[in-house]
C-alpha cells in the first residue's frame, strides 16, 4: 500500500488525488463496482490511519473494508493511503467512509426497443424507463428501488439524464453497478416500438384519468415510466404510454373537493389550478413514487 505522499509530487504540488477516470466513493459503492467489474479500474484511496482492528466498536462496515482491500489485491489494484482531507476533496466533501475508487465510467447500451417476451409462471418482467431524470440522488434512489425489487433493467434517455456519476451510485447504494442500464435516443419511440412488442407500457402520473395503482393488472410484461421531477411526463411520452397509474391518495381528496366548487367564484377555476399546482409538488417525490409502483 502506497502512501500519498510517496509518489513524487513537487514541494508546494497538491497532494489530492487527480482522477483518472471517475471517483466511486463510499464502501458499498466501491464493494459493488469491484463485485461487477464493468469498470476499468485505475487506483483505490483508503484513508490513512483507517482501524480496522477488532477493537474499534465504532467501525462498523470494517469486514466490508477489509473485503474491499482483498478483492483490490487479488486484481491487482494500486492502494493509495491519503489523508480524510484530500478525500473530501475529491468527492466534494461528501460521505465517503474512507473509500474512494478512481475507475473509468459506466457505459449504457444503446436500444430502440425491448423485444417481445414470453410470460411463464406468471412472473411477467418490469423495466424503469426515465424521461428526463435530473436529479442524481433521485436517479440513484430510482435506481436502488428497482434493483431491491428485482425490475429487469433502467432505461434513460440520452440526452437531459443525470449522468451516472459516483453520486448516482452512492444514493443507489452501490445498485446502480449491478442492475441493467440501457439508454435511447428518442423516448417516445422507444416506448412505442416496445409496445408494438407486447409491452404494456404504464406512465406514473398524478392526473384523475389514471387507473389507480390497485386497479393494475399484474403479470404482464411492463415498462413502468417516470417523468422528471418538476413536470412529470412529457405530453408526447404520456400519448406513449399504453396505460396510466396514480398512486392514490390524500391529494384526491382536496383536489376533488376543489373540483366541487369551481363556479362559485369568478376567479374559482385559476385558483384550483393553483390548487392542483400545489398540490403536485407537495405529493411525492419522483424517486419514493418510483418505489410505490
Amino acid at each position: 500500500m502506497e502512501q500519498a505522499g510517496e509518489l513524487g509530487k513537487e514541494a508546494g504540488e497538491s497532494s489530492v488525488p487527480k482522477m483518472v477516470g471517475q471517483g466511486v466513493y463510499g464502501v458499498g459503492p466501491v464493494l459493488a463496482a469491484l463485485t461487477a467489474r464493468r469498470r476499468e479500474f485505475y487506483a483505490l484511496y483508503i484513508q490513512e490511519s483507517m482501524d480496522l482492528s477488532g477493537n474499534n466498536k465504532k467501525r462498523k462496515d470494517k469486514k466490508t473494508v477489509e473485503k474491499v482491500l482483498r478483492m483490490a489485491e487479488e486484481i491487482g489494484l494500486k492502494v493509495i493511503e491519503t489523508s480524510k482531507h484530500d478525500l473530501n476533496m475529491v468527492v466534494d466533501n461528501r460521505p465517503h467512509q474512507g473509500v474512494v475508487l478512481d475507475a473509468s465510467p459506466l457505459e449504457m447500451v444503446n436500444i430502440k426497443e425491448l423485444d417481445p417476451v414470453r410470460v411463464e409462471g406468471g412472473k411477467a418482467p418490469v423495466w424503469i424507463a426515465l424521461d428526463e431524470i435530473m436529479d442524481p440522488q433521485n436517479l440513484g434512489a430510482i435506481i436502488r428501488s428497482a434493483y431491491y425489487f428485482g425490475a429487469q433493467g433502467v432505461v434513460l434517455c440520452a440526452k437531459n439524464s443525470a449522468p451516472l456519476s459516483g453520486v448516482v451510485s452512492k444514493a443507489s447504494a452501490g445498485s446502480l453497478e449491478l442492475i441493467e442500464l440501457l439508454s435511447c435516443r428518442n423516448m417516445m419511440q422507444f416506448l412505442s416500438s416496445s409496445a408494438e412488442n407486447g409491452w404494456r407500457v404504464l406512465g406514473g402520473t398524478i392526473a384523475n384519468k389514471a387507473v389507480p395503482l390497485s386497479e393494475v393488472e399484474i403479470g404482464v410484461p411492463t415498462i413502468l415510466v417516470m417523468g422528471s421531477e418538476g413536470t412529470g411526463l412529457r405530453p408526447l411520452v404520456e400519448r406513449s404510454c399504453t396505460h396510466l397509474v396514480r398512486i392514490p391518495g390524500n391529494v384526491d381528496v382536496f383536489v376533488e373537493g376543489a373540483d366541487a366548487d369551481a363556479g362559485e367564484e369568478g376567479d374559482s377555476s385559476s385558483s384550483n389550478q393553483d390548487l392542483r399546482s400545489f398540490l403536485a409538488v407537495e405529493s411525492l417525490n419522483v424517486s419514493v413514487a418510483a418505489g410505490v409502483l
